[in-house]
C-alpha cells in the first residue's frame, strides 16, 4: 500500500503543476425547475430507484443515512470545483484492471451530485465488455450504451431518470466489437445529441479498465478529464504508472483515487483521495 502512496505522489510531481483549481469558480446556477430544464430531461422514463438493492451494492449517498457518503461528497465538491474552473462537463472513470471499484464509486459520485439541486448529471455505463451499473441501481432495460452510440434511438427514448437530477444510460449486455463501436462517427454524434437534448451539467463515464482493451483508450476523446481508481491489495505500482502517463498523454488527469484501503482506526473510512 505504502508502495501504491509514493507511485501516487511521485505521479503528482510529474505533472506540469496538476489541474488548477486556483481559477474563480462561475456563479453557481439558478435551483432547477420545470420552467428551465430542458424538454428532453422531463420527457425521459422515470423510476424510482430500489433502495434495498442500492444498499445491498454498496450505494451509501442514495440518502445521508450512511456515513459513508462523507467522502463521496468531498470528492463531488472537489470534482465540481475543478471542472467549473475549466469549463468541462464531462468525466471519465476507469482503473488499470478489474476489481479496482470504478463502477461503484462512479455510482455513488453521480447520486451525490443528483443531491446538488442545481446539476443535473448523467451516468453513462460505457463499459461495454463487463457492465455493472444497471446491475447495481437494479434497473430493468432493453437497450445498451452500445445500442445508443450506434445511432437510430434518440437520448428521450434511452436515457432513464432516478429523481429530477440523475439519469442513467445502462447497458444491459456486452458488445464484441465495442472499441470499433466507440471510435465510429456515430458514437459522437450520439453523445452530441445527450448534451444538445438533454443538458446535463455533469456526466460521468463508466468505462473498461485501461489495460483490459483498447475500448477506454478510444473513448477518451470524447471526456475533458479523467479519474484513475487503484485498489490496495489489487493494483500493481507498474500498472499505476502505466496507467498515468497513458492518460496524462491524451487528457488531464483529474485524481487518482487510492480505494479498498481500511481506514477505520481514523476520521474516514474505506476511502483515500489524491489528486493531481
Amino acid at each position: 500500500m505504502e508502495r501504491i502512496k509514493a507511485a501516487i505522489n511521485r505521479a503528482k510531481e510529474a505533472r506540469d503543476g496538476g489541474v488548477g483549481l486556483a481559477d474563480p469558480r462561475p456563479p453557481a446556477r439558478a435551483e432547477l425547475s420545470e420552467s428551465n430544464t430542458p424538454a428532453g430531461w422531463l420527457a425521459l422514463q422515470q423510476l424510482e430507484p430500489d433502495e434495498e438493492v442500492l444498499t445491498r451494492n454498496r450505494v451509501v449517498t442514495f440518502s445521508k443515512d450512511d456515513p459513508a457518503h462523507v467522502p463521496f461528497d468531498i470528492l463531488r465538491t472537489k470534482i465540481l470545483r475543478m471542472m467549473e474552473a475549466n469549463n468541462w462537463r464531462t468525466l471519465a472513470i476507469t482503473s488499470p484492471t478489474m476489481s479496482c471499484g470504478k463502477t461503484m464509486i462512479a455510482t455513488n459520485l453521480a447520486f451525490s451530485f443528483s443531491r446538488q439541486r442545481n446539476t443535473r448529471c448523467i451516468l453513462a455505463d460505457v463499459d461495454l465488455k463487463r457492465p455493472q451499473v444497471r446491475k447495481n441501481i437494479g434497473l430493468e432495460s432493453q437497450l445498451s450504451m452500445g445500442d445508443y452510440l450506434m445511432g437510430g434511438v434518440r437520448p428521450e427514448e434511452f436515457f432513464i431518470r432516478l429523481g429530477e437530477n440523475l439519469a442513467i444510460g445502462p447497458t444491459a449486455q456486452s458488445f464484441r466489437h465495442s472499441a470499433e463501436l466507440l471510435q465510429h462517427p456515430d458514437a459522437k454524434k450520439a453523445l452530441d445529441d445527450m448534451h444538445r437534448v438533454l443538458q446535463p451539467d455533469i456526466v460521468i463515464y463508466d468505462l473498461p479498465p485501461l489495460l483490459a482493451s483498447d475500448d477506454a483508450m478510444s473513448f477518451m476523446a470524447y471526456a475533458d478529464c479523467a479519474l484513475l481508481i487503484a485498489a490496495s491489495g489489487i493494483t500493481s505500482v507498474r500498472n499505476l504508472e502505466d496507467c498515468e502517463r497513458q492518460l496524462s498523454e491524451i487528457i488531464p488527469l483529474a485524481g487518482v483515487i487510492l480505494n479498498k484501503y481500511d481506514l477505520r482506526s481514523e476520521s474516514y473510512s474505506y476511502y483515500e483521495y489524491d489528486y493531481m
